[in-house]
């Protein structure tokens, strides 16, 4: 049994859709289930769209909405011609039941967080529905399968919780006896609900998670993950000149790279693979033949430097006011803070009298952190900073670390803070 997962670059437009499908065509042969990102940047749009009924801005919301709604049914007209019409009308229903939302927004001017989750789902309900339809139109068959009646999780919006005996359960009895030789199900990335059947969604560019909660629960032969790029790389192209491919990536240095900022794998996905052993392929949707990368419990036999950039970070230097050591029971008292604001920490360095962090650069968590510490600490802040992290890093990147803000060293990684 298969899983694969498509982003939403792969179903930008009526081509792309396409390619998908011919993609799929060649896994028939397979049990395979694919799950599916909204279509190319839709979720940012229906951010934005909630965030511009938030704000009270009626006509630009309307604008928003109906360029929403217009790029999906361009879409549906590319790919399905004169036979476009019952797909249209599949699809209308959320788009109507997110102008209702829209508009309770603007009416009531309340933006609880559980209304986002609601709204940016509708991202990959409607592009599977596309898709799913589409693979029928082109004599693939398929079922569609709504992720929200398997996937449980619990009631922290945003970045919700899988509630994974349930979930197990679920995809055991009710999907796996679908996924079989000749039938494709497609499902949604990032979205799931509570026992009480409220949408959430498992946090932004949680479709790859999604592929491998699926992948771990229907016990699959692998995950692959379809890209725009030929595999991971040992570094961003948009920021490094010379590249290269890493053919083998063990599950911990996947996981290390993703914690530390690399893009190319959501960082949830590789632990309920790594916990029954089943690879991860990351190949190339624009070079099907390529050979791609593949994450499991094998290495490169010779280490390839890599290089990461996580941009966004805020450096923060707490010192105690009475001139204190920085000993363990007042790290504990900012560590409780730090869960208390939901900061979320990227690197952690101590001295004699001060403790160092890297931190996420959101605003309103980190002032929440401050107010909590100033009883008792002084504190510093700087915003606007990037954290660099080499794995196996060269004596000239030793070099470089002096204009670091904040230098660690371990193992064979070097963290800065520039």
């Amino acid at each position: 049994m298969l899983v694969m997962k498509f982003g939403g670059a792969s179903v930008k437009n009526a081509a792309a859709v396409q390619n998908v499908a011919n993609i799929i065509r060649l896994y028939t042969d397979q049990p395979c289930l694919v799950v599916l990102s909204a279509m190319d940047k839709t979720t940012n749009h229906l951010e934005h769209l909630a965030f511009l009924a938030r704000d009270n801005r009626e006509l630009d919301a309307k604008d928003q909405f109906q360029r929403i709604m217009r790029f999906h049914l361009g879409i549906i007209r590319d790919l399905f011609g004169d036979a476009s019409a019952p797909v249209e009308a599949k699809v209308q229903p959320y788009f109507n039941e997110m102008e209702r939302i829209v508009t309770g927004i603007l009416m009531l001017e309340e933006f609880p967080p559980r209304i986002y989750d609601r709204i940016v789902a509708y991202g990959e309900l409607i592009s599977t529905v596309i898709v799913s339809a589409y693979l029928e139109f082109a004599d693939i068959p398929s079922f569609w399968l709504d992720a929200r009646q398997v996937i449980k999780t619990d009631a922290t919006w945003k970045q919700a919780g899988v509630i994974w005996s349930l979930t197990e359960e679920n995809i055991r009895r009710g999907v796996a006896p679908l996924v079989q030789p000749g039938r494709v199900v497609i499902t949604q990335g990032f979205i799931g609900s509570t026992t009480g059947g409220h949408t959430t969604t498992l946090g932004r560019e949680g479709s790859d998670y999604t592929g491998s909660i699926f992948a771990h629960c229907l016990n699959a032969e692998s995950l692959t993950v379809w890209k725009d790029v030929k595999g991971i790389l040992n570094g961003d192209p948009r920021i490094r000149q010379h590249t290269v491919k890493l053919d083998k990536l063990s599950y911990e240095e996947a996981v290390e790279m993703t914690f530390y900022g690399a893009s190319v794998i959501h960082p949830k996905t590789i632990k309920p693979l790594y916990n029954k052993g089943i690879p991860l392929k990351v190949k190339c949707f624009l070079d099907v033949e390529a050979e791609g990368s593949v994450i499991s419990f094998e290495t490169n036999p010779e280490p390839v430097a890599s290089y990461i950039v996580k941009k966004a970070q805020t450096f923060i230097r707490i010192k105690p006011k009475d001139f204190s050591f920085m000993e363990e029971r007042l790290m504990q008292e900012i560590f409780d803070h730090l869960h208390k604001s939901n900061v979320k920490v990227s690197l952690v360095q101590n001295s004699a009298i001060s403790l160092m962090l890297c931190v996420d650069e959101k605003l309103s968590e980190n002032a929440e952190f401050e107010a909590l510490l100033l009883d008792k600490f002084t504190v510093e802040i700087r915003n606007g900073l990037q954290l660099y992290t080499i794995i196996n890093f060269s004596v000239k990147d030793l070099k470089e670390a002096s204009e670091a803000v904040m230098v660690q060293q371990h193992e064979n990684k070097l963290y800065l803070v520039k």
